[in-house]
């Protein structure tokens, strides 16, 4: 008498198609990484063969590489390396120097105008400085007019009321104009900080309101100037 024996038998799926479609595929080979296991079918071992040879840039003639199975998402964030993004180093900053008062602007705001542009401000020239922004009375600072002279550094005139404003508002500094002589000043010329004092005492002896810091307004330098010249040109008549 024959009897008929069901014996169940195990059918190993790939997990490639599983994880890409839910599809059931017999999986032929087994890819271990570390302490994971992946069933793959001969198609997506090939698959992943490739993908590791070029991950670990292994040459085509290499050894055999292992079976590789299609991941999902996190598995393939898994098994690629970490690469970090390399940061170019950045030069040096240009900086610019200013000579004199800009019309339109205190001392510090013409400089905070200029930081913003991405410039250095600095007192003396050097390998990164690109530019001379001459302001009003510019010409008086010798040492500024002379290492733009000597570096080559171009001059950027701007007396003319609204030129840094201007260029500020476009993004861009641009120099071209000419450099002046470095003005000769006598032993009995005041320097500009000298002058400023001067011009201060001034204004408050003959009622003007002025800040202790800061800029001058340009019309209490004006009505001092016309108040000494006419002093000037009085001594000259009386003699």
């Amino acid at each position: 008498m024959r009897k008929t024996v069901l014996v169940p038998v195990e059918k190993v799926l790939c997990d490639a198609h599983i994880a890409r479609d839910g599809s059931e595929e017999e999986a032929t080979e087994t890819l271990t990484l570390g302490v994971r296991a992946w069933d793959l079918c001969t198609e997506h071992n090939a698959t992943f063969a490739r993908y590791l040879v070029d991950a670990l840039g292994a040459g085509v003639h290499d050894a055999s590489p292992e079976p590789v199975v299609e991941l999902a998402a996190e598995s393939v964030a898994e098994a690629e390396p970490d690469v970090e993004e390399e940061v170019a180093e950045s030069g040096p900053v240009p900086s610019v120097m200013i000579a004199g008062e800009v019309p339109g602007y205190d001392w510090e705001t013409a400089r905070e105008a200029v930081r913003n542009l991405g410039y250095q401000v600095v007192g003396r020239a050097d390998e990164s400085t690109v530019l001379l922004i001459l302001g009003e009375g510019g010409e008086r600072n010798g040492s500024k007019l002379r290492d733009a002279a000597e570096r080559g550094i171009g001059c950027m005139d701007v007396r003319e009321p609204g030129r840094l404003k201007s260029a500020v508002c476009a993004g861009e500094l641009v120099g071209g104009d000419p450099l002046p002589e470095p003005a000769k000043v006598g032993p009995k010329e005041m320097s500009e900080r000298e002058r400023n004092r001067a011009v201060r005492a001034w204004a408050r002896t003959n009622g003007y309101d002025i800040p202790t810091k800061g800029r001058i307004p340009m019309h209490v330098r004006h009505a001092f100037d016309l108040s000494h010249r006419d002093a000037s040109e009085g001594k000259a008549a009386a003699a």
